[in-house]
């Protein structure tokens, strides 16, 4: 009841981003160049959703360390006036993820360090400072502590979705694309206590254990049965599954089906992909949150990532949504 915001809690993570020659095969060298850091993990959708909107609230909590690559995460934070970071925790040694983008193709790999940010649980959560419309929890399988089992609800973060639906808000997760099969264990439990669910075809192939995709790329079919499947695992109004070519999206209240495919984008265009994921899914929970429909949330998605593919790192691509749209109509959509 007239609440404002959207809080974002979970993993925050500093990128230390690389260009490299060619992925090596084992026992075999690649070059690095061109080292960047920045921030990234929950950082990226957190700065996105600031960049669209600055007047936006938007309320921060997660885990820092008390070095550098945390100071860093602080400094880029408090740039931009409408983030409230009086959430996060700092101790022990920041998040790192080391992203290596392969020169040709812009692919990218990661190598993560979490350092002391596995720790972080139920009790860093201050629901009274988080107070939002929107509350949304990242990334599961990589949380650690809130990732781990819960007699109650599945897994502790499962109990923290249930609390903010509790409180009032509405609730979205996200998670990484992982190799194994624990999607069952962690993120099923989630899924009973989440309103938006937006993930990639990995991801959503996985949790769904329908294969969304194969070598040549996107099976439409099994995309629109898996996405039926999360609905059923209880996934409450949007699921949402994006891929480089297109988005697809159901509404689990009402059964519609959306699909938007991404933008023409110009040759050279692309200057690298780390971070279009949660600039894809900044624009769905930001149309959510403004009560758009899931076709809008579907094309803001594809717009705020195909702006982040402009840029080399994974959030300064994103601008002011009216300039965005501007520009789509000009340059992409004459």
């Amino acid at each position: 009841m007239g609440r404002e915001g959207i809080a974002l809690a979970g993993t925050l993570i500093a990128d230390i981003g690389y260009t490299i020659d060619v992925y090596p095969k084992k026992g075999n060298l690649a070059w690095l160049k061109d080292a960047v850091p920045h921030t990234g993990g929950l950082n990226n959708l957190v700065i996105d959703l600031a960049r669209m909107d600055e007047t936006l609230p938007l309320k921060v909590s997660g885990m820092i360390g008390e070095d550098d690559y945390g100071n860093l995460i602080r400094d880029t934070l408090k740039q931009y006036p409408n983030i409230q970071t009086d959430n996060i925790t700092r101790w022990g040694r920041t998040a790192v993820t080391f992203a290596m983008t392969e020169e040709s193709s812009k692919q990218r790999t990661f190598f993560y360090d979490p350092g002391t940010t596995l720790s972080y649980g139920e009790e860093h959560i201050d629901f009274d400072r988080l107070d939002a419309r929107l509350f949304h929890l990242e990334y599961l399988l990589l949380l650690g502590r809130l990732d781990e089992p819960d007699e109650s609800y599945g897994t502790r973060g499962a109990r923290v979705l249930a609390e903010a639906k509790r409180r009032g808000m509405e609730t979205s997760v996200d998670m990484v694309s992982e190799e194994g099969d624990r999607y069952r264990e962690v993120v099923w439990p989630a899924l009973q206590y989440t309103d938006y669910l937006v993930v990639n075809e990995v991801e959503g192939s996985g949790t769904s254990g329908i294969q969304m995709y194969d070598e040549e790329g996107i099976l439409e079919e099994k995309v629109w049965e898996g996405l039926e499947k999360l609905a059923s695992l209880g996934v409450g109004k949007w699921a949402v599954v994006h891929s480089p070519a297109c988005g697809y999206g159901l509404d689990c209240r009402t059964g519609e089906r959306v699909k938007v495919p991404s933008f023409s984008l110009p040759k050279g265009y692309i200057q690298g992909t780390t971070g279009a994921g949660d600039a894809f899914c900044a624009g769905v929970l930001y149309t959510a949150y403004k009560d758009g429909s899931l076709a809008e949330a579907l094309y803001t998605g594809a717009l705020c990532a195909a702006h982040s593919l402009s840029r080399p790192d994974s959030n300064s691509g994103v601008e002011p949504l009216s300039q965005m749209q501007e520009r789509a109509r000009k340059e992409w959509e004459a």
